[in-house]
């Protein structure tokens, strides 16, 4: 079985409501798109009234769409997204598009039909391109405070959805029964002047500087739309802060007036924009990382993700998504019949990268599964917790009364 190579792929992604999801995924079918990965998501929204800060945050239903896509129909792709989502109207999703550095994939996976008819693009559609897509990986208890903390910090609502993560705990033995499985992906795509703002509310409020808390990596974004609403309030205000925040950016022409970066002056002196006071922590990043992936079928992820995990991956994480394909057969009720597939992800070195995607492309050949799409994305940064012996907080000293 051979593998097939094709340079200059995105992979694109939509977040939107259920009811519109069927829509673009039609649409996108008749522009000459093979494959649509769907799945169950939710939003993130809080309330506006600090009485109600103390209550639950709302989760609206989403779905979570993504697409292969060669980069010279990226934008037309977007537009189809934005047009059938009606994603220029206030609080109705996203898209976003993140490149691929390499794809390699089975001779039954279709990637592409090309339609010969050109498509005209809308220039009119305000599409960014400093952005910025962070995922962090943590349990669900922990999921409120990061999703109110970068939402504090400039964000819109994230998307989430489930995932298993698979390494550490399988190393655990019977250990296992004090970590859960089951994680939470939560999703923010942000301006890259507010990039280090939310990120350091995300690893401050999940803590993720300590053992076992979680993963965040960031990946850099070709370009998008984000319409992703983070508070619900009274129906009587006229705009959102989303809103008040992209006028503000229109009326000064850039995002920079957004910029509270702080500069150091010296080793004692700090000086720059509104948060002089605050000084953001020196982290250890991992270095290096790229995020590989591959999409296959559920039943085949088990023994991928054992082929990942022996060739060196230290952890992995498998989210499993209804696979659409143009070509999949219809119900009487004009429903696409769909089977489920595994996306997994890692994040890993670039040399630890090229050895694990050669044991998953070995894994495929001697199984004969010859329907895995196999990518690899880069990532701009990336942390966790990384050994070490942990640095003890001060403790409030008490002043004499």
């Amino acid at each position: 079985m051979e593998f097939l190579k094709r340079a200059n792929v995105s992979i694109v992604t939509a977040i939107l409501p259920v009811a519109k999801a069927a829509q673009v995924i039609e649409g996108l079918f008749e522009l000459g798109e093979q494959n649509a990965l769907l799945f169950n998501a939710r939003g993130t929204v809080i309330r506006d009234r600090w009485y109600q800060s103390f209550m639950p945050v709302i989760s609206p239903e989403l779905e979570y769409l993504q697409f292969l896509v060669p980069d010279p129909e990226v934008d037309a792709i977007i537009e189809c997204i934005v047009t059938h989502g009606q994603l220029q109207l206030s609080s109705a999703g996203a898209v976003f598009s993140v490149p691929c550095d390499e794809v390699e994939y089975g001779s039954d996976f279709t990637l592409w039909a090309k339609v010969d008819e050109a498509q005209d693009i809308n220039e009119s559609m305000d599409l960014k391109e400093n952005l910025t897509a962070i995922f962090c990986i943590v349990q669900s208890a922990q999921v409120d405070a990061i999703s109110r903390a970068a939402m504090n910090a400039g964000a819109h609502g994230p998307a989430i959805f489930y995932s298993e993560g698979r390494g550490l705990r399988d190393r655990l033995g019977w250990l296992k029964i004090t970590k859960k499985g089951v994680k939470e992906v939560i999703v923010l795509i942000v301006d890259n002047v507010d990039k280090i703002a939310v990120t350091e509310a995300i690893i401050e409020a999940g803590r993720l500087d300590l053992p076992g808390r979680g993963f965040l990596y960031r990946m850099p974004v070709q370009k998008g739309l984000i319409n992703l609403p983070s508070i619900v309030g009274n129906r009587g205000n006229s705009a959102s802060m989303q809103q008040i925040v992209a006028a503000i950016d229109n009326i000064k022409g850039s995002t920079n007036w957004r910029d509270e970066s702080v500069i150091e002056l010296g080793s004692a002196g700090k000086g720059a924009g509104l948060n002089l006071f605050n000084q953001i922590k020196k982290r250890t990043w991992l270095k290096e990382q790229v995020c590989l992936g591959c999409i296959v079928a559920r039943k085949h992820t088990d023994l991928l993700l054992d082929a990942m995990l022996s060739a060196g991956a230290t952890g992995a994480n498998v989210s499993f998504a209804r696979f659409i394909e143009a070509e999949s057969e219809t119900t009487a009720a004009g429903r696409r019949l769909n089977h489920e597939s595994g996306f997994v992800r890692c994040i890993l070195s670039e040399t630890d990268a090229e050895k694990v995607k050669e044991a998953i492309k070995m894994a495929c050949v001697e199984n004969s599964i010859s329907d895995a799409f196999i990518f690899i994305q880069p990532v701009t940064r990336a942390f966790t917790y990384q050994g070490g012996p942990l640095v003890p907080q001060p403790k409030n000293l008490e002043l004499p009364s």
